[in-house]
């Protein structure tokens, strides 16, 4: 497989030559998406994942997690496409081989017509990949502060007990401005259906632009244009769709 493309959450827009924010969501039995991750920046590497990622505070407290969740059997982490060597998994793993780990399950599983098990499980639900092009996030948490108190419920909502695990009391630390960051997508979200949390593949959202293949040309001059009209009554997209083309251009 060559490089592919994938698309904004909150747009539908091509995320090629782009940086983008990526949050990780845990797919329930009854197929609803909650996040479990803080947004996580980086350039859209042509594969369905994030390059040039800066580690943090957050990156640190999701690989730990994630490291120790697999010693104790609850996250199942087998690379079911990589020919060599399925059930590798680095102990100590980079937040770049996290990322890419749940890209496979989100590209390539049998959950969005793949022919692959899903290659991240925690505690027997599929955990997966969503991005939105920075420019959007950008914007959208800019342009909103949160009138809730209880900023990481308004976050993850059923994700929550999942990543108070994960980052403990550091949401009421040093990563409150994430935290604040990603209540303000998650209620823009909420409050613009049929937007909801899921990844590319996922049909039941606003923009299914699918995973795994290459979007021509004319295609991402018509999510453009589809953007443009779906928020043609919001200023703050509307600049943020401006940023975007001088960044892709």
């Amino acid at each position: 497989m060559g490089v592919y493309d994938t698309a904004c959450l909150i747009t539908g827009v091509s995320l090629t030559n782009i940086d983008a924010t990526a949050v990780l969501l845990r797919r329930t039995a009854d197929g609803q998406y909650h996040p479990l991750s803080l947004g996580t920046y980086g350039f859209y590497d042509g594969y369905g994942c994030l390059d040039a990622i800066t580690t943090n505070r957050h990156t640190e407290a999701l690989t730990t997690f994630a490291s120790n969740a697999f010693r104790a059997g609850r996250f199942h982490a087998h690379d079911y496409t990589h020919a060599g060597d399925p059930h590798w998994f680095d102990p100590d793993i980079a937040i770049e081989s996290l990322l890419y780990l749940c890209e496979r399950t989100t590209t390539c599983s049998d959950l969005y017509g793949g022919t692959y098990p899903p290659c991240t499980v925690f505690d027997g639900d599929p955990v997966v990949m969503t991005m939105i092009a920075q420019p959007v996030w950008d914007a959208i948490t800019a342009s909103r502060r949160p009138g809730r108190r209880n900023l990481a419920a308004m976050a993850f909502g059923a994700g929550l007990p999942t990543a108070t695990e994960i980052y403990g009391h550091d949401l009421n630390g040093p990563l409150q401005e994430p935290l604040r960051q990603l209540a303000v997508i998650s209620h823009f979200i909420a409050t613009h259906p049929p937007l909801r949390w899921a990844p590319p593949g996922e049909p039941g959202q606003r923009y299914p632009r699918g995973a795994g293949r290459q979007f021509s040309a004319e295609e991402r001059r018509q999510f453009l244009v589809d953007a443009r009209r779906d928020y043609r009554a919001d200023d703050t997209i509307q600049s943020a769709l401006d940023v975007y083309i001088k960044a892709v251009d």
